[in-house]
């Protein structure tokens, strides 16, 4: 019973470790990775990978994909590989692959999506040229290559680099580096000598270790880089900003072309004082004119404060901030009105209307047909803001960086002063490039002479200013309350009510508009009054309008993963 026992023991033992071992066998891996890298006298590279692989279906089941780095660097400059994929087999015949790159990878992807791998072991050979891998020092020249890189998922049991050099080749040193990237192990043997140099390692390599190679040798094997290979690299390190430098001229001439077409603003006649505004232009429609579009909500203010004057609206406002607009007009006569004056109050205050704070659905439709009709009105027949050049040139502008920056091997403070030298262009460009009809610079002049009345009336009158054959006309309470929407307007209201109080202190202070009623915080004066009105109800308008939102290698100074090369690989 006792010998029945340990025979079932040791045939447990026995079939466990044959399982163990069955198991182990069973693991994805390659069993050996031989590189063959052939030195070309122009030097470029030629390098034929022989992988030897277990496939259990895992990871390996169409077939495998090697992945190269895409760029190295050199002097500071981020360079491209050249690489050209010659053949691809697998077991000795013709495989199926693709190319593709995604951030520093070049993957070659082997295998038919739909075709899957027999279990068991499979041989690949991938041969394929990089352009110019010799690097050039003062007293030598070097190959210095990661022939197996550092990135494989897979165990590699067994590598083994062949260097074939030019015949000729003297060799001044020649070494090797294994393990994870970064580590200078020496788990290897090197054997050959003059034009073949072979490096086998001693031990298996884990995912993530590698085996990379350096042979230096006397200058004079290789020929150096021709002229095409030297204007390559310089457009490799200089083309990102030449692009750069070249958008910056084609820019500043196109704009600079387009600015004499189409840019130019008319000529403009003097600017005199003039003492009533331009006939049928309204509060609204001479702040659109003379600003070239609305600024802020001064235009329906101005309009507001309009009606209110001419006894088709109240405005009333309260210490809590609340506005009210109450028609107090019954009849349909719109004589004297601009049709947008009319468009605001039919769609606003038809009737009472109360800002308090909340949003006004009304409101905001009134106020987006109001706007509407104005850049209707006075829109296109006034100004060009020749918007399809402006585009153009920021189209060139962004082409011109996001190719730069595809070809750039390196960023430096230059290519950043050439990205902003394109972008303050193009601010500078789009100020530039919109400009008046000679209609709307006739208007614009007109207006402006209208705001410079008001704006300094005070010293006309104390110097008796004559303009032509007319002198300033005299002030009043009317006067001056038939120009203060254009003064809000045209943003000149506090010189405007300076010359009223100046002029007229007496009415100025006994001063109460009918058309308004509001709670002026304590002030006294007219312009304090004055002030506290419109800032009431741009603060009614603003809250009831919707709100938005913010939200060297073979001189032992190497490493495992130095050098050229790399990459890694897998199973798909």
């Amino acid at each position: 019973m006792r010998a029945f026992r340990v025979f079932s023991s040791l045939l447990f033992a026995g079939v466990f470790a044959a399982l163990f071992a069955m198991a182990a066998s069973a693991q994805e891996r390659i069993d050996r990775f031989e590189v063959t890298i052939e030195v070309q006298k122009d030097g470029d590279i030629v390098v034929t990978e022989r992988l030897a692989i277990i496939s259990e279906g895992e990871q390996i089941r169409r077939g495998i994909f090697r992945d190269l780095p895409r760029y190295f660097e050199s002097e500071g400059a981020k360079l491209s590989y050249g690489y050209d994929v010659v053949s691809v087999t697998r077991d000795g015949r013709s495989e199926p692959y693709e190319t593709e790159t995604e951030d520093n990878a070049y993957r070659i992807r082997i295998g038919d999506a739909h075709v899957f791998l027999e279990p068991g072991a499979h041989a690949y050979e991938i041969r394929y040229r990089v352009r110019n891998q010799v690097r050039y020092f003062d007293n030598y020249d070097e190959v210095y290559w990661n022939a197996t890189g550092n990135y494989w998922v897979f165990p590699i049991l067994a590598a083994r680099v062949s260097v074939v050099l030019p015949p000729g080749a003297r060799i001044a040193a020649a070494k090797a580096y294994t393990g994870d990237q970064g580590a200078a192990g020496a788990d290897y043997t090197h054997t050959g000598s003059g034009s073949r140099h072979v490096f086998e390692t001693t031990r298996r390599l884990e995912a993530g270790e590698g085996l990379t190679v350096a042979i230096g040798f006397d200058k004079g094997l290789i020929d150096p880089p021709s002229d095409f290979d030297q204007n390559w690299l310089w457009w490799q390190r200089n083309g990102a900003l030449a692009i750069l430098m070249a958008s910056l001229g084609a820019l500043a001439w196109f704009y600079i072309r387009s600015f004499d077409r189409v840019g130019r603003d008319p000529i403009k006649g003097p600017v005199f004082p003039l003492y009533e505004p331009p006939t049928g232009f309204s509060p609204a429609a001479a702040h659109h004119v003379y600003y070239r579009g609305l600024r802020g909500h001064t235009a329906l203010i101005a309009t507001l404060m309009n009606l209110a004057v001419k006894g088709r609206i109240r405005i009333d406002t309260s210490k809590k901030g609340v506005t009210i607009l109450e028609r107090i007009y019954e009849g349909d006569d719109v004589a004297g009105l601009a049709s947008e004056d009319v468009t605001l109050e039919r769609s606003l205050v038809s009737s009472r209307r109360v800002l308090d704070g909340t949003y006004d659905s009304v409101l905001t439709g009134a106020y987006e047909s109001f706007k509407g009709a104005l850049s209707r009105k006075y829109g296109a027949d006034y100004f060009k803001w020749n918007i399809g050049y402006t585009l153009a040139g920021l189209a060139l502008t962004a082409g011109g960086v996001v190719f730069a920056a595809s070809q750039a091997s390196m960023w430096t403070t230059l290519h950043t002063f050439a990205v902003l030298a394109l972008a303050v262009l193009n601010v500078v460009f789009l100020y530039l490039m919109p400009a008046p009809t000679p209609k709307g610079q006739s208007v614009r002049t007109e207006i402006e002479g209208f705001r410079l009345y008001m704006e300094t009336a005070e010293k006309l009158q104390l110097n008796a200013v004559e303009v032509g054959s007319q002198k300033l006309p005299p002030m009043s309470k009317q006067r001056y309350e038939a120009f203060l929407p254009y003064a809000v307007a045209l943003g000149v209201e506090k010189p405007w009510t300076r010359h009223f109080e100046r002029l007229l202190p007496q009415v100025a202070e006994s001063y109460s508009p009918g058309w308004a009623g509001f709670w002026a915080g304590g002030g006294h004066s007219l312009s304090g009054l004055n002030e506290a009105l419109i800032s009431s109800i741009s603060s009614g308008v603003s809250s009831a309008l919707p709100q938005s939102s913010s939200s060297s290698g073979s001189g032992g100074g190497g490493f495992s993963g130095g050098g050229g090369g790399g990459g890694g690989g897998g199973g798909w």
